[in-house]
């Protein structure tokens, strides 16, 4: 996000949130980012930029700055970027390629693509056509039945672990050689 302001003086610490809701329905406010402003008299109009540490989840983003006993900054001039996400690999004319996407868990790559930036920025360029999206399967540890609050195979697993403890732990037990009394 990048600002400007016609204000000749001032400090200020400048907040950008949005407000969420839970899934219990609450509204919190989540975080985007921060970062302080100084601006003098004299010098030219200054740009203010703030990055966001998080995209947005919603289409309203509150800004927040504490004026304490100093008159109200103002603010103008808002535009806001987003950052392309291009794919660059190299790859041979026949091969078949695929792209997965959606896996929240998974974490940022870090690849030493440095080393060969050159060569693949060189490289002849081409636009990739995709297919049609396909949806895949989940694997069965994925499904809801053999994970979470338990599946059958689950417990029928640890049911067979538990006899054969208690088959082991009773072989090694000592036998009772007392003779009843006569």
């Amino acid at each position: 996000m990048v600002c400007l302001s016609p204000t000749p003086l001032f400090q200020r610490e400048i907040i950008a949130a949005e407000e969420l809701r839970d899934q219990r329905g609450e509204k919190y406010e989540h975080l985007l980012g921060r970062a302080s402003w100084t601006q003098k008299p004299g010098a030219a109009v200054g740009q203010f930029t703030l990055t966001f540490d998080s995209t947005p989840q919603t289409d309203t983003i509150l800004l927040t700055t504490q004026n304490g006993d100093n008159p109200p900054i103002e603010l103008e001039s808002f535009q806001f970027y987003y950052p392309i996400t291009r794919i660059f690999f190299k790859a041979k004319t026949n091969d078949v390629l695929s792209l997965y996407y959606g896996n929240l868990a998974a974490a940022t790559p870090h690849y030493d693509l440095s080393l060969v930036a050159n060569e693949l920025l060189a490289a002849d360029k081409s636009r990739a056509v995709p297919g049609a999206e396909q949806m895949l399967k989940k694997i069965a540890w994925q499904s809801k039945g053999a994970t979470g609050k338990g599946g059958v195979v689950f417990w029928g697993i640890l049911a067979l672990v538990v006899v054969a403890l208690l088959v082991v732990i009773a072989r090694l037990l000592p036998k009772s050689d007392s003779q009843p009394p006569k």
